[in-house]
């Protein structure tokens, strides 16, 4: 009689071959979009993998498919950088400080994953609405840390705080400061706690 367990385990491995292999290649494509390059493509993830391109299309029915996988990847992995302890609450500028270090180190973790799909987003739906997604979150979690300021406001005056304090903090922003003004964590850390010091202290 055949054994169960001993039927099951060859199985077993190639589902996690499978996913071994998967895993290899997303962050393989995560890697070439740190080094800027935006759209790999199928050849170049296998080359660079040493996956074969029968293997990767396998598993990918085509490169945004592939771009897709490897950013939910790296942002499902980066989630913990996006963490703010006491959301909402204590003295000002320390919710400053928190909100501005937690920006600085979540763009460091996936602003490469964060550029791609900024680029491919006009041309593919999916990626489009996840930017859609990840840039309506950031201001929701704008408006959460800083709601007690927020509170004190009226109709357009509150509008226009949260909309300038939204986009000073999205990660387009600190690319900006960062990549192209080639600003350091410090320096970019204080040009975002002036801005912000100076439009919530007003509100």
């Amino acid at each position: 009689m055949t054994n169960v367990e001993e039927t099951e385990r060859p199985v077993d491995g190639r589902v996690a071959r499978r996913e071994r292999n998967i895993n290899t290649v997303l962050d393989v494509v995560v890697e070439m979009f740190t080094e800027g390059e935006l759209f790999p493509t199928i050849e170049q993830a296998s080359k660079r993998s040493g996956l074969s391109v029968r293997s990767i299309y396998r598993y990918f029915a085509d490169p945004t498919e592939l771009h897709d996988a490897a950013i939910k990847r790296h942002r499902d992995q980066s989630l913990p950088l996006a963490h703010l302890p006491s959301i909402g609450r204590g003295p000002l500028e320390k919710r400053i400080d928190d909100f501005v270090a937690m920006r600085l180190r979540l763009y460091d973790g996936v602003g490469a994953a964060y550029r791609a799909t900024v680029h491919n987003a006009t041309h593919h739906p999916r990626l489009r609405d996840e930017l859609a997604r990840n840039r309506n979150d950031f201001r929701v979690q704008f408006e959460r840390q800083f709601a007690p300021e927020l509170a004190a406001l009226k109709g357009a005056d509150r509008d226009a705080v949260l909309s300038a304090g939204d986009v000073l903090t999205q990660l387009d922003a600190v690319d900006l400061l960062r990549r192209h003004r080639q600003l350091s964590v410090a320096e970019a850390a204080r040009a975002l706690r002036t801005g912000l010091l100076g439009l919530l202290e007003s509100a």
